[in-house]
């Protein structure tokens, strides 16, 4: 057995009699995305998950949903971001042979996961519950999971790391990210997100950029940095990104 350190997330990978299966690598994705903006305290969440998507689309991706915790935005095609609504993607986003997932999701974040205020029942979605959604929805299909939120590195644990999984976070789990004032666009990790994404090969080579656009964003802060973490399934190395089209 070895250890792989990705960022500060350690990753323990099984020994090579462990049966894996084969890299997502091997073959183009086509990828199906759900975009959660889980807070509506600022519009910095909405406005990553609306610009996320037409980025997405102009790379051939199918954004097949989007949550948002504005009131104003809810409607038929644009679910609240709540538990229940979350429980029922499984009965309308199913990938086929050659698809995989795309989940991202941007709110404020504790330790115990993903702020969702407007909620009634539960204000956090935690690292299982998002876990049992997104397996409910994507079965074996491969799947990306990016998680925008301070704390966010608590969504890389054993119940969530899987061999066609990828887990990228803005922020340690014992530290926060920045750039949630009404006043900002975007948060610091979605506006990297959204800027080194193009550029990027990979999702790791997107991991390694976005971490550097970090960087240099908090190089004037006297807050301890957010460190963005990253687990790459051994399913999952050196998988394109979606291309321009």
């Amino acid at each position: 057995m070895r250890t792989l350190r990705i960022g500060c997330a350690l990753v323990v990978i099984a020994a090579l009699c462990l049966r894996v299966p084969p890299a997502a690598g091997s073959a183009e994705i086509q990828w199906k995305a759900i975009l959660l903006a889980g807070d509506s305290s600022a519009p910095v969440f909405d406005n990553a998950t609306r610009d996320l998507a037409r980025l997405l689309e102009r790379r051939g991706v199918q954004v097949v949903a989007t949550f948002s915790a504005d009131r104003a935005k809810v409607s038929p095609t644009v679910p609240q971001a709540t538990h229940e609504e979350l429980r029922r993607l499984p009965t309308w986003v199913r990938p086929s042979a050659g698809e995989g997932c795309l989940f991202f999701a941007t709110s404020h974040g504790t330790t115990k996961g993903l702020r969702l205020p407007q909620d009634p029942r539960a204000k956090i979605l935690t690292p299982d519950e998002l876990d049992e959604v997104v397996t409910a929805t994507c079965g074996e299909a491969p799947t990306v999971l990016v998680i925008s939120a301070c704390h966010s590195g608590t969504f890389i644990r054993a119940t969530t790391m899987r061999p066609q999984r990828i887990i990228l976070t803005a922020a340690r789990e014992d530290r926060k990210s920045f750039g949630c004032r009404p006043e900002r666009r975007y948060t610091f990790y979605d506006g990297c997100l959204l800027t080194e994404l193009p550029k990027a090969a990979t999702w790791e080579d997107l991991h390694a950029r976005v971490r550097g656009c970090i960087t240099a964003k908090e190089a004037s802060r006297t807050d301890p940095a957010s460190e963005p973490q990253a687990f790459i399934g051994e399913g999952m190395k050196d998988v394109p990104l979606p291309r321009a089209r």
